[in-house]
């Protein structure tokens, strides 16, 4: 099982590097646990479309409980928000471990627990949402290659879904999803979720409208390690010694 790739002090030069971006200028920052109940309705989706991925735990004594561990880290704040009447316009930002198996480990790569940070905007329109994921993806892509690193905004699908799925099929249509690629690896997204994780979880606005939904996720261990990989390259070679 794959160690930790990244450490306290590059973590914290990733919150500020992504706190000091204009698009997520007033976010605010909220805790959850990453422990979401299987009655939670993304939950539950989740382990349908994605049953390979989930880990479930449950209670020995209270057979009852039965809990995801959180694949990504707009879940818990959409658990966390169900019922909610929120501001026209709510940008959330949530960092938290997240959980996923795989077919193999490999660290900095593939990792069963890695480290994530999301922003979660909240938008009384459709244009809004699209335009900040917009704005994410220049600036990110921006910060990625002002690290020294060379970064590709690549449009995806999620790999999970079947290629004949219509989940898979709208994303792509719609466009709804892009990738930061670098050295053939995704180190973070871009999701445009319309109404649809809104909807579902009954998140409206403080008068009752219709809110629309986007988040940006980095993984940081992913980002840490090609950070690593791009400091070797560039590193010069030790001379031989000859004393």
């Amino acid at each position: 099982m794959a160690r930790m790739a990244i450490d306290a002090e590059r973590e914290a030069e990733f919150d500020a590097a992504l706190a000091g971006l204009p698009c997520f200028a007033g976010g605010v920052d909220e805790r959850y646990a990453p422990l979401l109940p299987k009655s939670f309705v993304l939950a539950g989706n989740y382990l349908k479309s994605f049953p390979q991925h989930g880990f479930s735990l449950s209670n020995t004594v209270r057979t009852e409980e039965n809990y995801l561990l959180s694949p990504t880290c707009c879940y818990p704040v959409f658990h966390g928000k169900t019922g909610a009447r929120l501001a026209k316009r709510t940008l959330i930002t949530h960092k938290n471990l997240c959980f996923r198996c795989e077919d193999h480990y490999r660290e900095g790569t593939r990792q069963i627990a890695f480290m994530m940070r999301e922003y979660i905007l909240f938008a009384s329109t459709a244009d809004e949402a699209s335009a900040w994921t917009v704005r994410v993806k220049e600036e990110v892509a921006g910060l990625l290659r002002g690290m020294g690193l060379s970064v590709a905004v690549e449009a995806a699908t999620d790999p999970f879904f079947n290629a004949k799925d219509y989940k898979q099929k709208f994303q792509e249509d719609q466009n709804l999803k892009s990738e930061f690629v670098i050295g053939g690896i995704a180190v973070g997204s871009v999701n445009l979720h319309l109404r649809a994780f809104s909807k579902a979880c009954d998140i409206l606005t403080e008068t009752g409208e219709p809110l629309y939904s986007a988040c940006f996720g980095l993984g940081y261990d992913r980002l840490a390690h090609q950070l690593s990989l791009a400091s070797a390259a560039v590193a010069p070679s030790k001379e031989p010694s000859y004393v």
